[in-house]
């Protein structure tokens, strides 16, 4: 079964950093899938499928390779010395009391905008349900890959519990930090340390494993798109990625790297 989910997340589906106008209307339209189809009285449905938030975070796209048709999306909002919004959007829209403590130390980022469109292309191996699932694993992927490229002190999330379990079976173990809200149903806000995603990196084997080195692999070796999209955000320098080092250590230790070394700030060099 791991060699049937690898291959169907990395042969059949790819993970692509939205970087083109392309991409963005993609983002749109599956956000607005999810509007349609989930959330049809939302108030804010304008702002949701794409907002000024949305200049200052990586979005990630799932892509079915044989149809080129977009099938899912997520958010990193990011936080650092440079953005204009130094206020993640839990702290700023939802008003999270006491979050303050949590956010001073730069950088910072916030997973949101979560979305999966509702008619997937049917698969002969997989049920509809089961497909889902593993697609959700493919983006879940996509952002750790983004916290192993950009080392944030801290990650937030507001999801429900039924996510948050999937995560800790992952052994990524977010810590609550709230009482529930009610976020287009009940939801809770999380956050989790660096330190405690290294414990996360040195536990995790399996299919997420796998797929966040495959995916680090092959930016390693086609690392333009990356670069231009570094090169055209106004928040980011080459400086702040750490794709040179992963690079190193895949060359220093092979495709199975321990993922906590990927965490690990010693011995960086910055881009040039």
């Amino acid at each position: 079964m791991l060699n049937k989910v690898f291959h169907l997340l990395t042969e059949e589906y790819t993970i692509i950093l939205a970087a083109t106008q392309e991409h963005f209307h993609a983002v749109e339209a599956i956000r607005n899938d999810v509007v349609v189809n989930h959330y049809p009285d939302i108030e804010e449905t304008k702002e949701y499928i794409f907002s000024q938030d949305d200049e200052q975070s990586f979005i990630y796209l799932l892509q079915h390779k044989a149809t080129k048709k977009y099938v899912g999306s997520v958010r990193v909002f990011f936080a650092n010395e440079h953005t204009p919004a130094q206020e993640i959007p839990m702290q700023k829209d939802l008003h999270i009391k006491d979050i303050e403590r949590f956010t001073q130390e730069l950088p910072i980022c916030e997973v949101s905008r979560f979305a999966l469109i509702k008619n997937q292309i049917k698969h002969k191996d997989f049920s509809e349900l089961r497909l889902r699932s593993y697609l959700s694993l493919a983006l879940m992927c996509a952002t750790r890959i983004n916290f192993l490229l950009y080392h944030y002190s801290r990650i937030f999330a507001i999801m429900e519990h039924s996510l948050h379990h999937i995560l800790k079976r992952q052994s990524v173990a977010f810590e609550p930090i709230g009482d529930a809200i009610d976020f287009h149903g009940i939801r809770f806000p999380f956050v989790i340390k660096k330190e405690d995603f290294i414990t996360a990196g040195e536990k995790t084997e399996g299919t997420m494993g796998q797929l966040t080195r495959y995916y680090l692999k092959k930016l390693c070796k086609d690392p333009e798109s990356l670069w231009q999209f570094i090169d055209n955000n106004p928040y980011l320098e080459r400086s702040d990625i750490y794709l040179v080092k992963i690079n190193q250590l895949f060359e220093t230790y092979g495709d199975d790297v321990d993922l906590a070394l990927l965490l690990e700030d010693e011995d960086l060099h910055p881009v040039t």
